[in-house]
């Protein structure tokens, strides 16, 4: 304990109940306002907290030590930082001396004293460390290893020594518990006292000779004799205090079946820290292999017991039941996350029930179960399935009623069965199922094995397509209706493929979008895209758009990365835009906050096959939007009286935000007069123009060309 908090720490522990609980805040305090440096982490190093007193010592705020964790603390040319790490792995705690390292790279002798414990189940670690003078370093070796099983105690009112401090007045101020016993006094008698009159057999002792000589020389000292007045024959260590006075403890050397004992405590604390250590590593095992909501097995689990299973049961039939709750979501987004929980707590109770205890019953994350069974007939796999179907049928009391029915896919194999593949395949039985109208059972069978052979072909020809440059892009122009030119012009990738010949967007960017390749090929897109459009910057007005996925948006950095490709190709903001589905902007609000940085930009922004998906009237008003696509849809509905009003409808609303209306899809010449007629501001389709390699693109409809 530091002499400096002594009166202070003395007066609350003599005023205190014995056995008075402490509360949270007590604990803060103890951290805040320690005279200690204390870090608060994990076993492995890094920092959570670190008190003031900590930064003070170290030289590093508090955020530096969280960063930083252990490298910026621990000496590196000090080699027993290793070996005290692995003892406190082995035995829970240590103590000891360490050198630290300040934030201006210079190194300091500490008295380190670090333990492991849990906290909620979570494995964390302290450090308690005190800045010693070379005097005190030299001092602290200089005790005997009959002192050993003390130096793991962390505090002065635990170790075996008794102490008293003193300033450079001799006043008293502080006497630990040890002392106040040993030597038949109280702290009350004695503090603020002189040391030579609470203490007068001293005078004239060897114990005042060495206890001067510390002080006057500022050198520790170190002296055996005998004490008469408590009858003890001590081993007395006095060592100068930095803000002056010394620092005094006294050990009694004559009772050693006292240190035999100590020593057995340590055994015991050890063995009890083992014991806490094994029981923590079974929990941290159950935790990794066990869903916190649901109680059942994760993905991690399942693989293991499946293996398990399949060796104790070799050749045996593996069918795996891929279960996903119908607009789980909507829970969520109604009722929160906190009802979502319970509501799967509840489906897997049920689920539980249902199953056999020889199945293997996981929660796969969100709201998607598994049910693995070996052994089993097709019948049996499918009735089960039928049971779970129709136990999702019934309502939830959770708070508020719910009903959230359930979709199923299964897929099963034999010999050799590969659990992610089972789950490969059953989870495209489950998409089958939803497709059918959900609350269904679907099989996997070869039409979907052929589909899943095709898409694993496709991402491996596309990953080599990228690098054999096999993917194009052309250019479909959008013409003013007033003027005729061609203001806007759009990037469409295609993809010539060596076997399969020319494929458009739709036969592989879906593919490029599961398995995450559509960040490679949005930004090749992009940079020819960007490329193209500082080719046509002499053609006044013109602007190319650029496709981005909902995935594109969704990793921060997409507005650097425009700015970089339009500072290479020194293209201005406005000559790019960027297109967005509609349903980006109804799945993420987070995705308009990078909208509107792309758009602070200069870049412009698009809705495209606007009227497909859903976006309710206050996201479009929030959302930075330029330019609203029209789906070709609604072009091809024009000739009815319904298909007009909603065309009409959907011009206004754009128009009344302020944004430009091209119309997609345009095939005959009524089509074209009609969307004049509606007030849509451009107009692209085969009628004008198809797609092209950019210099077949005619950047100005021809007088007459599908009439007027």
């Amino acid at each position: 304990m530091n002499a400096d908090a002594a009166p202070a720490d003395a007066q609350a522990v003599a005023g205190a109940p014995p056995q008075a609980p402490l509360p949270g805040s007590f604990y803060e305090a103890l951290f805040a306002h320690a005279l200690d440096g204390v870090l608060v982490g994990w076993p492995d190093g890094r920092v959570l907290r670190a008190n003031a007193r900590a930064c003070q010592l170290l030289g590093r705020s508090e955020d530096e030590l969280v960063r930083l964790g252990r490298s910026g603390i621990a000496d590196p040319s000090d080699p027993r930082w290793a070996a005290a790490v692995e003892t406190r792995a082995r035995t829970g705690a240590f103590r000891g001396l360490l050198r630290m390292q300040r934030g201006d790279g210079s190194a300091f002798p500490a008295e380190v004293t670090s333990a492991a414990y849990l906290e909620g189940g979570t494995p964390r670690a302290y450090v308690s460390f005190r800045d010693l003078s070379a005097e005190e370093a030299e001092a602290v070796r200089t005790v005997d290893d009959r002192r050993a099983a003390a130096e793991v105690v962390d505090s002065l009112e635990a170790i075996s020594d008794m102490y008293i401090g003193v300033d450079a007045d001799w006043t008293i101020t502080y006497i630990n518990g040890q002392a106040e016993r040993r030597l038949g006094v109280t702290r009350q008698q004695v503090l603020g006292g002189d040391l030579w009159q609470a203490f007068p057999t001293l005078l004239g002792s060897p114990f005042e000779e060495a206890h001067r000589r510390a002080a006057a020389t500022g050198r520790p000292t170190t002296v055996e004799a005998h004490y008469a007045a408590a009858d003890l024959w001590c081993e007395v260590r006095a060592y100068p205090l930095r803000r002056g006075g010394i620092g005094i403890y006294f050990r009694d050397v004559a009772r050693r079946r006292e240190a035999e004992q100590e020593r057995e405590g340590l055994l015991a604390a050890e063995r009890a820290a083992r014991a806490e250590a094994e029981q923590a590593q079974q929990e941290l095992a159950h935790q990794a292999t066990h869903d916190e909501v649901t109680g059942l097995l994760n993905r991690t689990g399942l693989l293991q017991q499946v293996d398990r299973l399949l060796a104790a049961r070799p050749g045996d039939r593996l069918t795996v039941m891929f279960i996903d709750l119908d607009r789980f979501k909507l829970v969520n987004d109604s009722f929160g996350h906190g009802t979502g929980d319970r509501l799967l707590a509840v489906f897997a109770n049920r689920l539980r029930d249902l199953a056999e205890p020889a199945h293997l019953v996981a929660r796969f994350g969100g709201d998607e179960f598994v049910v693995a069974m070996v052994g089993v007939s097709a019948e049996e796999a499918g009735a089960l399935g039928e049971q779970v179907i129709a136990a999702s049928r019934e309502t939830v009391e959770v708070g508020p009623q719910l009903l959230v029915t359930a979709s199923i896919g299964l897929a099963t194999a034999l010999d050799g069965a590969d659990l992610d593949s089972l789950l490969r395949d059953a989870d495209a039985a489950l998409y089958r199922a939803k497709d059918a109208g959900r609350e269904q059972l679907a099989w996997f069978d070869e039409d979907m094995h052929a589909q899943s052979v095709r898409r694993v072909e496709t991402e491996r020809d596309l990953r080599d397509a990228l690098f054999r440059q096999e993917l194009v892009v052309d250019y479909q122009p959008a013409y003013d209706l007033r003027g005729g030119a061609a203001t806007h012009v759009e990037a469409l990738v295609r993809w010539r493929h060596p076997v399969r010949g020319l494929l458009p967007p739709q036969e592989f960017i879906p593919v490029a979008e599961e398995s995450g390749l559509i960040h490679r090929v949005g930004e090749w897109v992009l940079a020819r895209a960007v490329e193209q459009a500082a080719c046509w910057a002499d053609v006044p007005g013109l602007r190319v758009w650029v496709n981005v996925s909902p995935q594109q948006l969704a990793v921060s950095g997409l507005a650097e990365l425009l700015a970089a490709r339009l500072a290479r190709a020194g293209l201005p903001a406005e000559r790019l835009g960027i297109e967005v589905t509609e349903s980006t902007l109804a799945d993420a609000s987070r995705l308009i906050r990078t909208l509107q940085e792309v758009r602070a930009m200069g870049v412009a922004v698009a809705i495209d096959d606007f009227g497909t998906g859903y976006s309710s009237l206050a996201r479009l008003t929030a959302c930075p939007i330029d330019v609203i696509k029209i789906d070709r849809s609604f072009v091809a509905d024009l000739g009815t009286a319904r298909g007009g009003a909603v065309l009409s409808g959907i011009v206004t609303l754009a128009h009344a935000i302020g944004a430009h209306v091209i119309a997609e899809g345009v095939e005959a010449p009524e089509q074209l007069s009609a969307l004049r007629a509606l007030g849509v501001d451009s107009a692209s389709g085969f009628l004008l123009a198809p797609p092209a390699p950019p210099a077949q693109v005619p950047l100005t409809l021809a007088p007459g060309d599908a009439g007027g």
